[in-house]
This record gives structure tokens, sequence and C-alpha cells, in this order.
């Protein structure tokens, strides 16, 4: 067995591995003994079917699955004995031609895609907003209202005013206006009274059941997030259709608002929680800060992660990247198109040199997630689940046997994990950085965080292929 690896360029290479009878024979005479012993076949005896008509009959199929035993445990070996930086999984040289016989000699080859070689500078000459949201007493009555909202009273009305919510189905058009041949639509709410446009919210005024008009959603939205979520497709796939979308009103519903009691406070916060107006008031604008202080430290990490990346400039190698995602998500639910690849690369390879970059912060800094850490912080998220519930206490056994059955999910343990080193990558920005506190409106900081859109669908079904 011969495994050679030559380097293109910096960020490409090639392995070949060359398997001769040697390496294989063994192992598959002792596989096709197996068989053989264990076969039930007309004409012999249980058991006593001749090596040769076992060979005849899985000969080939065990030997391509020896082969492929031998290659997966001759790359992992490689990469791991020579400390190769790859990213994605190696791709085999189109092998449709391959012919199995025994007695032969076989060479394989695999494109490698390589990490980028780099240093993080990171320091306290780099200044960044720490911004504080003041939360004042208008926004304290906005929340009031719409909790008020939330739990009032809806009635079906036949024509919208400002105050309404208008549920209605959103057409996609084509180029000259009307409907798209792929009939793609969307379901989707339409609250009036929070629409800012003026002229657009001037259309959804007066509007019948059944009634159908053009219109921007752009012009009904509150910025990306809730733009595709009303069209229910990423923001990258908004640039296929035109500005205006055809909506059809199927229902119209006005809410009679809640009174400020006991019943709504017991509803928002739980059974007792707060017992006057004043101390609703008081439970929101607590709960508001935590809040903004969590979406205060998002943004600060977002602005990080966009200087490092803007700062470092990272080369990947695209086309194999490429091709890996393709092939990667071809048996999926949803597979990856080269349209896909052409309208959301830009933005996938951002995200992947953010990826890369925190790898090597934590790996460089010994930041790391260990077993027990991912552990408690389950039994602390279990026990918080129930104390939702109202029940304070929980039994040890009972605990840990609700801990053991979340930890069989593989996923799951892997967003447990991902939140623990946030919260470590978080901390060492902050230890590291220069920050400045900036105080804001809660309307100034929306617009701030709304400049750039989270990863969407596409970089949702790509962001967990690569694993640092």
């Amino acid at each position: 067995m011969n495994v050679t690896q030559e380097n293109i360029d910096t960020l490409n290479a090639r392995i070949k591995i060359e398997i001769g009878p040697e390496d294989y024979e063994s192992p598959v005479t002792k596989v096709l003994n197996d068989y053989r012993k264990k076969m039930t076949l007309q004409g012999f005896r249980p058991g006593k079917v001749p090596f040769g008509v076992a060979k005849k009959m899985y000969g080939k199929a065990v030997l391509a699955e020896e082969l492929n035993k031998i290659l997966s445990e001759q790359l992992n070996t490689h990469i791991r004995e020579n400390e190769i930086d790859i990213l994605g999984q190696p791709l085999p040289e189109d092998l449709e031609d391959l012919s199995l016989n025994f007695n032969q000699k076989y060479e394989f080859r695999y494109d490698l895609g390589l990490a980028p070689q780099f240093a993080v500078d990171l320091t306290a000459k780099d200044k960044f907003s720490k911004y504080q949201i003041n939360i004042d007493d208008e926004l304290v009555e906005k929340y009031v209202r719409d909790f008020q909202r939330r739990f009032g009273k809806s009635e079906e009305v036949d024509k919208s005013t400002e105050k309404d919510m208008v549920y209605g189905t959103f057409f996609a058009l084509n180029k000259e206006g009307g409907r798209a041949e792929s009939g793609f639509h969307n379901h989707s709410t339409v609250v009036v009274e929070y629409i800012d446009n003026k002229d657009a919210k001037k259309k959804m005024i007066g509007l019948e059941v059944g009634a159908t008009l053009e219109i921007e959603p752009s012009k009904l939205a509150k910025g990306d997030a809730d733009l595709t979520a009303m069209l229910g497709i990423s923001l990258g796939e908004i640039a296929e259709y035109p500005k205006k979308w055809e909506l059809r009103v199927d229902s119209i519903h006005r809410i009679d608002p809640h009174a400020l009691n006991q019943e709504l406070f017991d509803q928002v916060l739980g059974p007792n929680a707060v017992s006057t107006e004043a101390e609703f008031r008081e439970r929101i604008v607590s709960d508001l800060k935590k809040q903004l202080e969590v979406d205060s430290d998002k943004k600060l990490r977002r602005d990080v992660s966009d200087r490092l990346v803007d700062k470092l400039k990272l080369e990947l190698p695209d086309e194999f990247l490429k091709r890996w995602l393709i092939q990667n998500a071809a048996n999926t639910e949803k597979p990856i198109t080269e349209a896909d690849l052409d309208r959301e690369y830009v933005d996938y390879s951002r995200y992947l040199q953010l990826q890369i970059i925190e790898s090597k912060i934590a790996k460089d800094n010994e930041i790391k997630v260990e077993f027990p850490e991912i552990q408690a912080r389950v039994k602390e998220n279990i026990k918080a689940q129930f104390a939702s519930f109202g029940q304070q206490e929980m039994d040890d056994k009972m605990l840990d046997q609700f801990a053991q059955n979340f930890l069989q999910k593989e996923e799951e343990v892997r967003k447990i994990y991902d939140q623990i080193l946030d919260e470590r990558i978080m901390a060492f920005y902050k230890d590291t950085v220069k920050i400045t506190d900036k105080e804001v409106s809660f309307d100034e900081f929306v617009k701030l965080a709304s400049t750039k859109q989270e990863k969407g669908n596409f970089m949702d079904q790509v962001s967990n292929l690569l694993k640092f």
C-alpha cells in the first residue's frame, strides 16, 4: 500500500492511494469464509458450500466493501498523522468505470480542500461600541398595548382599518406583472398598525375580504427578517422576483384589547407574579433589560466577527467547496443547486471564513468545552423548564434520567456545545478589544441590528456540514 500527497497550491491538494492484492486479499478471504459457513445452497450440506461458489456469488461485493474500509482508514490516518487542516471531506475522482477484479492493483485519487494558514491579530487597538438601549415610557407602553392585543378577543370583520390584522396570501409575480408560472405563494399576516410606510399603510386600509392588490412587501415589513418571513423565502431569493407581489385578502381580524387586570398579568407572567399595573410595567422593564442586553451582545459579536472577516480576507478553495456542497446535499431533502451557489456563495464564504477564524481563536487560546460542562448545562436547562411550569424541585434521579435522554440526541448536544463555545468566544472578544458604551433609542438599535441579515435558509442548510 502506498499513500502520497501532491499539493496543487496552498489551498488544494490531491491524495493518491495505491492498494494491492496483499492489502485486501486476507480480509476478503476471511469474510467470504464466514459467508460460506453460514450459506444454505441446494446441493450442498449446510456450512459446506465451496469457497469458489461463495466467491462467485459475493466476491465483488465483499471486495468493494473492503476497499472502502481500507480507503477510509488510510485517508483518515494520513490526514490525522500529517495534521492537515481540511475543509469539508475528501472528494474522490469519478469511479464509474472502475472494474472490480481479484489479484488486481487499484489506484484511487482524492481532492482535498485545505484551510488557509493565518494569524488572528485582535487587540485593544480594535475599538467597538456596546449599545445600551434606552427603555423609555413610550417603549413600555408599546409592550403593554401589544400584550393587551395578544390576549384580547379577536373577531372577523369585512373591511380593514388601521387597527386590524389582514390575513392574506402573497403571490409571486413575473416580470410582466402576472402570477409567476411557478405558482409560488405564501400565507402571511400583515398588522396594519405596524406598517411604517404611509402610502403602503393607506393601501391596506379599507380592504374587503377577497380583494387583491399589487404591493411591495418590503414597504409592509419591518426589516429583512420580517420580509423573508412574510414571503417565505430567503433574502437572496427575493432578487429573483419583481418588487411588487399580489396580495389576496383572505380574512380580516379586529382585536378587542384585553383589560389591564389580574387575568392579563397572570396570562403574560404566570399566576400571581405581579398584582398591580405598576408591578406589571416594572416587570416589563426588567425583562426588556435582560433581553436587550442579550441582543446588544449579539450585535457586538456580529460587529467583531465582520471586522475580523473584512480584516483577514481569507482565501478559500472555492471551486472545491462548491463541488463538495453540491455532492453532500445531493441526497438530502433539499439538494443545493448551482443556482443556489451562484446566488448565495459570497455570504456562505464569509460565514465559513468566520468559522475558520473562530476555530483558530479557540485553538490558539485553549478555549474548550468539556462533556461534563454540557451535562451541567443540560441539567440547568431542564430545571429552568420545569420551574417555568411551577415545579421548583426535582429529584436527582429524575433529573439524571431526563438529562441522559436528552444527551442521546446528537443534534441537541451539538447545540449546547455551540452555545457554550459561543459564550466563551464572546468573553474572549470582550477581554481583548476596546469596548465603549453607547446609548441609543430602541428604534435606533433596531435599525442598527437589522442592517445585515442573519444567515438565511441556504445558510441554515449548509452551516452544519463543517465541523471544527
